[in-house]
């Protein structure tokens, strides 16, 4: 019996990992609208915190998606992706933190400090990837 060849097997993971990321997406901008629909009713500051955290999570489930395309095609970008999903979800975990009252000043301390060390590490990715093509 003939082993498939390993070429193909990354196709098909790959389109069920992209067909998994599509439907996560889907359900997430699915349940976003339902949410806004349902904030309606106590007041245009719920709606607006809804939007925002929502909107931050499909931003999340978009970057992964472009992760997913870029380690299946091979162009090694993938990483930045995903350290953009963690900088656009640490920056959405703010947002409900701040927006949830009482705030927990050490939660946002921790946060934040996880936002400047995504920030860094992209910033040296990007920058490496930026000089070795000169």
């Amino acid at each position: 019996m003939r082993l498939p060849n390993s070429v193909f097997v990354i196709k098909i993971v790959s389109i069920i990992v992209q067909i998994f990321l599509l439907l996560g997406l889907g359900f997430a901008v699915l349940s976003t609208v339902l949410q806004i629909i349902s904030s309606l009713q106590f007041g245009f500051l719920l709606v607006a915190s809804t939007v925002l955290e929502n909107v931050l999570l499909i931003i999340v489930f978009l970057e992964v998606y472009l992760s997913a395309l870029d380690f299946f095609e091979g162009r090694g970008r993938s990483v930045v992706y995903v350290i953009d999903a963690m900088l656009s979800f640490v920056a959405r975990e703010i947002i409900i933190e701040i927006l949830a009252p009482p705030v927990n000043a050490i939660d946002l301390l921790t946060l934040s400090a996880l936002i400047a060390s995504g920030a860094f590490a992209r910033f040296i990715l990007t920058r490496r990837s930026r000089s070795s093509r000169w």
